[in-house]
């Protein structure tokens, strides 16, 4: 019995080993082929730092003949160096299958231990399991700014130029800085990518069929072998997101195989990954959104087929701010109002500033018959909006101003944000209490009491419903 036994655990063993993954030649060093250089550093992060008090390795690849005075295409590895990248691109560049890439090989974050009775602090999951655009920041506005101006180089600011990849963690912590900042990376390659349920990364395959496809050419790979853990399977999620990318109209591509959760297959395809990455870089780099025209995202049913339109551009700190306000009017004109107070109007793509006698409008909206309502303030320090004016396109004053009485709980009335009902009614929220103030059609004014007692929740913009009978307001309950 104990031979029986034994002999099938060993049966079973041998079924179930993993496949052996050989490199290929293009991932081993080769006689006459000019060798780049690696630079290995340490970056330390300021207080003021997203992630403060860090420490990371990293190491620079340089390709052979480098010239540090023009912009040059790269790629960014999460990890440190993987997939034996520097080798790899040694041969692929001298073969013209890639562009002399600039390779960044960034290691997590560590905050050393604060003392010999404590441990260091590991940061990787919190840098890397995220979806939010906190590790992308990190890379774009501190790391690659400070590693170009201490080695004096020049990466290139065209996103066509730039790739991105990681393995496991450092995989989707690839895709969300692709994700939040296509205007800055747009080829990714993720192996045995952790798109599963740590810091919300399960959600990514549906996120991708509700956005507009974003312009990323993105290969994924992963195995039957891979993790299967409590925060999800990684197999089955590397294949949902490979099947919500294609279905959105991604230039979408893949190896599925029967590897576990390593870097071993990753790095035997991987200079067939970056040819596919890099394909047509000599003559056309652009990586365009739903370049097929074959995405199923529904939204094209709304916004329509094609590039957006930039109706205006302006680079003015006039329209910077969270205060901002933006809405149409029936006849299509744009109306901005910025955190100034001052109203613009934007029609046949100009930008024009719409004057009235009235200065420091706090809030605006449109009115049933296509005009504009306006909180305003008759004080000099235009603090406290206590009436409603209502002007046309132009700007010109339409009838009477109407002057909020002060409320029961308010003694200096003061709107922050409004919105007008089809029959001729204007609602307004107050800065600092939680008021809403209204205003009828023939001229009544009076307030609401929020029976809420934890304030307005952030920017609490009114709006009504569809059948005009509930006011919505945002309302924070943590306080």
């Amino acid at each position: 019995m104990r031979f029986i036994l034994a002999s099938l655990l060993l049966s079973l063993t041998a079924f179930t080993a993993e496949p052996e993954f050989p490199l290929t030649e293009d991932s081993k060093p080769q006689p006459g082929v000019p060798k780049g250089a690696l630079i290995k550093e340490n970056y330390t992060a300021k207080e003021e730092s997203l992630f403060p008090g860090t420490q990371r390795e990293y190491q620079i690849y340089l390709p052979a003949g480098f010239d540090k005075t023009k912009p040059a295409a790269f790629m960014v590895f999460q990890d440190g160096v993987i997939y034996q990248a520097p080798v790899v691109f040694d041969n692929l560049i001298a073969k013209k299958d890639i562009p002399p890439l600039v390779g960044i090989f960034i290691k997590p974050g560590v905050v050393p231990a604060a003392n010999d009775k404590a441990l260091p602090r590991f940061n990787r999951s919190y840098e890397y399991d995220s979806v939010s655009p906190t590790y992308s920041r990190f890379l774009l506005d501190e790391f690659l700014p400070a590693i170009q101006k201490r080695h004096g180089i020049q990466l290139s600011s065209d996103p066509n130029h730039a790739a991105i990849s990681g393995n496991s963690s450092g995989g989707i912590c690839a895709f969300m800085v692709a994700w939040h900042r296509p205007d800055r990376f747009r080829r990714v390659f993720t192996g045995v990518g952790t798109y599963v349920g740590i810091h919300g990364a399960d959600q990514l395959p549906v996120l991708v069929r509700k956005f507009e496809p974003k312009p990323l050419r993105v290969f994924l790979q992963s195995g039957t072998g891979d993790n299967n853990l409590y925060c999800g399977d990684w197999w089955m999620a590397n294949q949902m997101m490979e099947r919500s990318l294609t279905w959105a109209g991604y230039d979408v591509n893949h190896a599925w195989g029967e590897g576990g959760h390593n870097a071993k297959h990753a790095s035997q395809i991987f200079p067939d990954v970056l040819r596919w990455l890099w394909r047509d870089w000599q003559t056309n780099i652009e990586v365009k959104a739903n370049a097929k025209g074959e995405s199923k995202w529904k939204g094209y049913e709304v916004v329509g087929e094609g590039e957006w339109v930039t109706q205006v551009q302006n680079s003015s700190d006039e329209f910077r701010g969270a205060d901002q306000q933006i809405f149409s009017t029936q006849d299509g004109a744009l109306y901005l109002l910025n955190r100034g107070g001052k109203l613009y109007r934007v029609k046949d793509h100009s930008l024009s500033e719409v004057k009235t006698k009235w200065s420091g409008i706090r809030a605006a909206a449109v009115t049933q018959n296509g005009n504009l309502r306006l909180a305003v303030s008759r004080a000099e320090n235009h603090q406290n909006a206590d009436r409603l004016v209502t002007i046309n396109a132009d700007g010109d004053q339409l009838g009477n101003p109407v002057i909020i009485k002060q409320g029961t709980l308010n003694d200096a009335p003061n709107m922050r944000s409004i919105c007008c009902s089809s029959d001729g009614a204007t609602y307004a929220t107050d800065w600092s209490e939680n008021m809403i103030f209204w205003s009828r059609a023939d001229g009544t004014v009076g307030d609401l009491r929020n029976r809420f007692t934890g304030g307005w929740g952030p920017g609490p913009q009114p709006c009504l419903s569809p059948d005009q009978t509930q006011i919505c307001v945002p309302v924070d309950m943590t306080g």
